[in-house]
C-alpha cells in the first residue's frame, strides 16, 4: 500500500503495475495477487487496467444527462446516487446511445429530488413492475427508493461503484423492464472481472438484493436457469 501511495504521488495520482514491479521486485503473478487483495479490502483502488491509487475511485457519468443528474444530487445534498449503465458504459463493448438513467434515493428525499430533476426537463419514472414498458428515452430517470448505502465499496459521492451499478442494472432489467441486452450485460461483467473489480463487494451486494444466483450463473458457478441467465452466461463467456 505504501508503494502505491508513494508512486501515485509522483505519477499523476496512480501507480502503474510495471513501476510497482520495478519498485518492489515482485513477480507479476505475486504482485497481481497482492493488488487484488488490497482492492478487495478497500485499501487501494483500481483506476484503469494497470494503474492503482490510494485514493477512492472517482468515476464520471457517461452522458450529458447523467452529469446533470449528478449535479442535481450534489446541489440538493440528497442521499441519492446515479447507478446503472451511466456507471458501466466504460466496460461495454457497444455504446447504447439512448438509455434511461437509474437513480437510487433515500425514500424521504425522493419527492424533492424528482421535482428538481423534472425542472431539468428529465422525465422521472418510479421504479416498479414494467415501469419502462414504453420506448427508451435518453432523458428518462428511473427513480428507485432505496435506503442510503454508505459503504465506500458500493457508493462514492453521487455515483454508485461499478459493482453496485451492475447489480442495479440487472435488477431493473428484470423488474422495471430496463431496455438492455442480457448478453451485453454478461460481457460487461466479464470486462469488469478482467479489470479486477471488487469481487467481494459485488458478491455481497448481489446476495443481499437476491441476485446471488444470477451472478453465480453468469460466471459459471452454477448452471443457468432459464433463457435470460443463459444469455447472461453466454455473454460472460464470449
Amino acid at each position: 500500500m505504501r508503494a502505491v501511495r508513494d508512486l501515485a504521488a509522483r505519477q499523476d495520482g496512480a501507480a502503474s503495475v510495471a513501476d510497482l514491479r520495478a519498485e518492489l521486485g515482485l513477480s507479476e503473478r505475486t504482485l497481481h495477487r497482492s493488488l487484488s487483495r488490497l482492492v478487495e479490502d478497500g485499501r487501494i483502488f483500481r483506476v484503469s487496467r494497470d494503474r492503482y491509487s490510494d485514493r477512492p475511485w472517482t468515476g464520471e457519468a457517461a452522458s450529458a444527462e447523467g452529469k446533470t443528474i449528478v449535479k442535481v444530487i450534489e446541489r440538493l445534498e440528497a442521499d441519492a446516487h446515479l447507478s446503472g449503465y451511466d456507471v458501466l458504459a466504460g466496460f461495454a463493448h457497444q455504446f447504447v446511445f439512448d438509455y434511461p438513467h437509474i437513480v437510487c434515493t433515500q425514500p424521504s428525499h425522493a419527492e424533492g429530488l424528482a421535482a428538481a430533476l423534472a425542472k431539468k426537463n428529465l422525465v422521472v419514472i418510479a421504479a416498479g413492475p414494467r415501469a419502462l414498458s414504453g420506448p427508451a428515452m435518453a432523458r428518462s430517470v428511473l427513480l428507485r427508493r432505496q435506503p442510503l448505502i454508505a459503504s465506500r465499496t458500493l457508493v462514492r459521492g453521487a455515483l454508485a461503484t461499478p459493482e453496485k451499478a451492475w447489480v442495479d442494472l440487472l435488477r431493473e432489467m428484470r423488474r422495471s423492464n430496463f431496455p438492455f441486452d442480457y448478453g451485453e450485460l454478461g460481457r460487461v461483467l466479464r470486462a469488469m472481472t478482467d479489470q479486477q473489480i471488487n469481487q467481494r463487494a459485488l458478491n455481497s451486494y448481489a446476495r443481499r438484493t437476491g441476485y446471488g444466483d444470477w451472478l453465480a450463473a453468469a460466471t459459471g458457478q452454477r448452471p443457468p436457469d432459464g433463457a435470460e441467465q443463459t444469455q447472461l452466461a453466454a455473454g460472460y463467456g464470449a
